[in-house]
This record gives C-alpha cells, structure tokens and sequence, in this order.
C-alpha cells in the first residue's frame, strides 16, 4: 500500500517521544515501512522515521520557538502539502482529530483520522459536518464521547515491548507518572499512598498557574516516603516502571486510552486504575491490576497488590498492545476503507438509470 502518514509538525515523530502521539506514529509509520509499505509521512524535519519524509519546516515549530498564530499557519500548509500529493497514496491516515476534515472532501483518496483527543462540544458541533469521514478510535469508552461518528476500526496502541522490558524483581515504591492537574487526580494517589504505608515516587510536569501543586501536592512532599522527580525522559522512564510495585492511575476524566498502563504492563507492572473512560478495557481486573472507584479500594489494591502475577501482566500487553498487533490493526482497516472508496467510485462512475 501507498500510505500517508499526517502528523502535526508543532513537535517531531520520534519512536522515544515522551508525547503519545508522536511516539505512536514513530511506531505505526516504522512498522508498516518494515512490512514492505510505501509510507510518506509528514510531519516536522527532524522527525525520525524510517518512512520518506515531507516537511515544511525544518524543526519541529514548537521548538523553534515560533509564535502560536505561525504555527497554526506551519500546520495548514503541512496539512495542504499533504493533500496536494494525494494522487500519489491509496489512503491518507490523518492524526489530526479535525483539522485534515477541511481537506479530505477535496481529493478522491480516502482519509482515516486518528481521534487522539477528548471531543469537547466545540469540536463536536464542527465534526458534525463531516459525517462520512472515516475514524479510528483507541477504546470503545472513547465512542461514548460521539456515536454518530463513522467510527472504521478500533485499534489499541501499541507499544515496542522489547524497549519496555519485563522484570520479574519490583523494588519497594509505587509510581504516578503523567501531568500534575487536578483531573489526573494525583492527590488521590497521594492519599492512597499514605493511607496504605507505601512509598510513592511521582514523575510529571506540574502546572504552578492552576494552584493544585501549592494546594493538592506540594504540601506531602516529603522526599522520602512521597518523592517528586519531575520530567523525565524515556529511558529513565523505563527504568521507573520497571521497579515499581504498582503504577498508580487515579485519572478523574474519561481517558482516550492512557499509554502509560500499558507501558507499566509491558514491563510487568501491574496497574491500579480509576474506573474512568479506556482503565476498565486496558486493566484487567485481578488480573493485570485492579480498576477502583473510591480511595478506600486503591489503598485495598495497594496492599493486594502481591496477588497479581507481573508475568501474566507482560503476557498481556503482548497480546494485546504490541506494535505487531496495532500495524496489523491498521493494515486491515487501511484495506478496508481503500476497497470502499474503491467499490463508490465505481458506483459514482456507473449510476443507475
């Protein structure tokens, strides 16, 4: 197949991106060139990919530093670029959630777009226009958000499950890692860590503008029993979820998916997740973790947490969260979606009378 990959050039694909976008399209767009697929993807000039690369700007423009009304203008003419080559791919796979709609209805080459965001009302109202597109979702929570979408396929992530590695030997400390905001509830992980007697290591970037930090976190911090790392690259991450007893998923809105889960799965670590939005599709309950929905029952799982074999935890996510598994996911719905673009363009050609 002759594939584009299109994917905001704001930061760069790269398979070690600490943004699941990037990281995802890294993965898919390598594993589909690794298949024998034609893949063009576009995005930012340093992105590191195995697939021919078409840019517009040379660095990923976030990080040239532009200002946000230039890089909404670097975005559109991506965008443009992309669709100006559209003759030339048997399907477009657009992760923009919106933006490529104003676009697809202009070429006869089809365009599946990845949602990757939550759909607001704002975005909803818009997408409403756009009824015969075709989308990807992540869980089937995530369809609950908007039902009358043409939803194509839904395909899990997938991660690279050798870079996440298993370790059957945990140290003594649980994890949270993810953004500091109130949504994410990471006082209730605090909490339940304190309540439970274990130690709890938190990785993110807080947000000091929303007060929760000064509020809700800053105050437990105590650099022993609750400790505060801060950002922390791929590679340190790994290292993070593979020791840990138990990674802590106190989300308090309906995750799309939740990459993190099964990165901590991949490594053997069992998670403990709020029954919020993809948790209860990602977790297997007693099984590869424990979904929860008070306090009480996370600070229960916590010390429950012995009962959950890490090695039927990694045997999990490599059933189902591999890259392997998601390439072949979007390898049949690529052909799918080409064999009915295909089948009503003949329609189109030959009405009936």
């Amino acid at each position: 197949m002759r594939i584009a990959q299109l994917v905001s050039n704001e930061y760069a694909v790269n398979p070690h991106s600490g943004m699941g976008i990037y990281s995802q399209a890294a993965w898919l767009t390598n594993g589909l060139v690794s298949r024998g697929n034609d893949v063009t993807l576009f995005g930012s000039g340093d992105s590191v990919t195995n697939a021919t690369l078409q840019a517009v700007s040379p660095i990923a423009t976030r990080e040239a530093g532009l200002a946000e009304y230039l890089r909404k203008q670097y975005l559109h003419v991506l965008i443009s670029k992309c669709y100006e080559k559209a003759s030339e791919f048997d399907i477009i796979h657009s992760h923009f959630s919106l933006l490529s709609s104003y676009y697809s209805g202009l070429v006869k080459t089809p365009t599946l777009q990845s949602v990757h965001s939550p759909l607001d009302e704002h975005i909803k109202k818009v997408l409403q226009f756009f009824p015969k597109n075709y989308y990807v979702s992540f869980s089937l929570a995530q369809r609950k958000q908007m039902p009358e979408l043409n939803w194509a396929a839904n395909i899990y992530h997938g991660i690279d499950t050798s870079l996440f590695s298993f370790n059957p030997h945990p140290e003594d400390y649980f994890f949270y890692i993810g953004r500091i905001t109130d949504e994410k509830g990471v006082h209730l992980a605090i909490e339940a860590a304190i309540t439970a007697g274990v130690n709890l290591i938190i990785a993110g970037n807080s947000y000091p503008d929303e007060k929760y930090w000064q509020s809700k976190i800053e105050p437990f911090i105590n650099g022993k029993t609750i400790k505060f790392i801060g950002h922390v690259g791929v590679t340190e991450k790994v290292k993070y979820l593979q020791n840990a007893k138990g990674l802590l998923f106190p989300t308090q809105y309906d995750e799309v998916f939740g990459l993190v889960m099964i990165e901590a799965m991949s490594c053997g670590t069992p998670v403990i997740g709020w029954n919020k939005g993809s948790v209860p599709e990602v977790v297997q309950h007693k099984e590869s973790g424990y979904v929860v929905n008070s306090v009480g029952e996370m600070v229960r799982a916590i010390k429950s947490i012995d009962k959950i074999s890490r090695e039927a935890t990694r045997k999990r996510a490599l059933k189902y969260f591999s890259v392997e598994k998601m390439v072949t996911g979007y390898e049949k719905v690529y052909l799918k979606i080409i064999e009915h673009n295909r089948q009503k363009q003949i329609a189109d050609k030959n009405p009936k009378k």
